[in-house]
């Protein structure tokens, strides 16, 4: 088996070299370049190929270029996509290979360094805020959509009035992989049960609000009249998975996967509890956002202080631990009254605020404009009086 292997990687070495020697004769006229996204996260695969395509229709609005540049896609294998169905669709878009031979054009580049491809640097964000100004590339087709609204029939949601969806992340998701989490991940878990307040209010003013997840998270305590428990449903598949984020009304999310989705369709999120600053989609106004209270030594951090900090730059959750910095979530009550207040700005009876964002704007200065682009999401108005004064001093 062994020996099979390494004949089979030989062949594929050596396949890969020669179409390599061929890229290398036509790139005076068309330049190829590697598209390999990040295909085991699923934000990474609705988003990156998302804001790639997106900008590139805005450069070639802007540029004109003797040279074509031609992008080979890969998406990984089939048994480690986070949703085939987003592989396939995608598939549908570009020109994808299958991730073996993308690998060996990978490998054969390093081993004959003047003939390796460059490969295009994908993001989740993006510097042009490309999102802002143009329409989702993914679309439904008629059969799919039919199929769709049949299901969601099925599950009890009425495909003609407006739906919610309730992201909300928690261990349980990487645990079923078989995927330990360290510590500092618990700053981005959160009790789904926090959220049934607010999930029963939404329901009070004519929402169906439908819970997502992977069905590994926790169950809910006690299941409010009007909410769908979509993550543990048995109808629960990957094709209802983007459909559903994908045609919401809108979405309460905390910063997790299935919000990509949201983005990517352009339907508008309210994301609680922020923490993750350098994760988040600042350059996208279909998000609004909260930010999550900061504690360093039992004292809560004022806004104007953290954002001033180094804290808004941490990747890792793991980081917030070790430089001492505690998180004090929202309470069921605090949040019901960050989604009452965001319900009243959707419907138009207050409006959202640029204030923090312009502070965040303004502190992270060039750097942020280079990592998000020009700072477009919004907050909640009043979020003093919900969360207290940090947040205005």
């Amino acid at each position: 088996m062994i020996f099979v292997k390494k004949i089979s990687k030989s062949c594929v070495l050596a396949v890969s070299i020669v179409l390599l020697l061929i890229l290398k004769v036509v790139s005076p006229l068309v330049k190829c370049q590697l598209c390999v996204v990040g295909f085991h996260r699923y934000g990474h695969l609705v988003l990156e190929p998302e804001v790639f395509l997106a900008e590139r229709r805005l450069k070639l609005r802007s540029e004109k270029r003797s040279q074509r540049i031609f992008n080979i896609w890969s998406f990984g294998p089939k048994k480690k996509q986070a949703n085939t169905y987003l592989a396939k669709k995608w598939k549908q878009e570009v020109f994808a290979l299958p991730s073996w031979l993308v690998s060996g054009l990978h490998s054969a580049g390093m081993f004959v360094d003047f003939l390796k491809l460059s490969e295009a640097k994908l993001s989740i964000r993006g510097q042009l805020n490309a999102l802002d100004s143009s329409g989702p590339i993914l679309t439904f087709s008629d059969k799919e959509k039919q199929r769709a609204n049949q299901k969601l029939i099925e599950l009890g949601i009425d495909p003609n009035r407006p739906y919610v969806c309730l992201i909300v992340r928690d261990g349980g998701h990487y645990a079923s992989l078989g995927e330990s989490e360290s510590i500092g991940y618990d700053l981005l878990n959160f009790d789904i049960d926090t959220f049934m307040p607010s999930a029963g209010y939404l329901v009070s003013e004519g929402f169906q609000v439908i819970r997502m997840g992977s069905g590994s998270e926790k169950t809910i305590s006690e299941l409010p009249s009007g909410v769908i428990d979509y993550a543990h449903s048995p109808m629960r598949s990957e094709f209802l998975d983007v459909f559903i984020a994908a045609t919401c009304t809108f979405a309460v999310s905390t910063q997790t996967g299935p919000d990509a989705v949201c983005m990517a369709f352009r339907r508008p999120v309210l994301y609680v509890d922020v923490t993750r600053y350098s994760q988040f989609f600042f350059g996208m106004k279909a998000a609004t956002w909260t930010p999550v209270r900061m504690a360093r030594n039992g004292k809560i951090i004022p806004f104007s202080e953290f954002i001033s900090s180094d804290i808004p730059w941490y990747k890792d959750p793991n980081e917030f631990a070790l430089n001492g910095i505690m998180q004090l979530k929202s309470s069921p009550g605090e949040l019901l009254q960050i989604v009452k207040s965001y319900v009243e700005c959707f419907r138009g009876s207050a409006e959202l605020t640029d204030r923090l964002s312009l502070q965040v704007s303004e502190k992270l200065g060039e750097r942020g404009r280079q990592y998000f682009g020009q700072i477009s999401a919004r907050s909640i108005p009043g979020l003093a009086e919900i969360l207290g004064d940090w947040v205005n001093n």
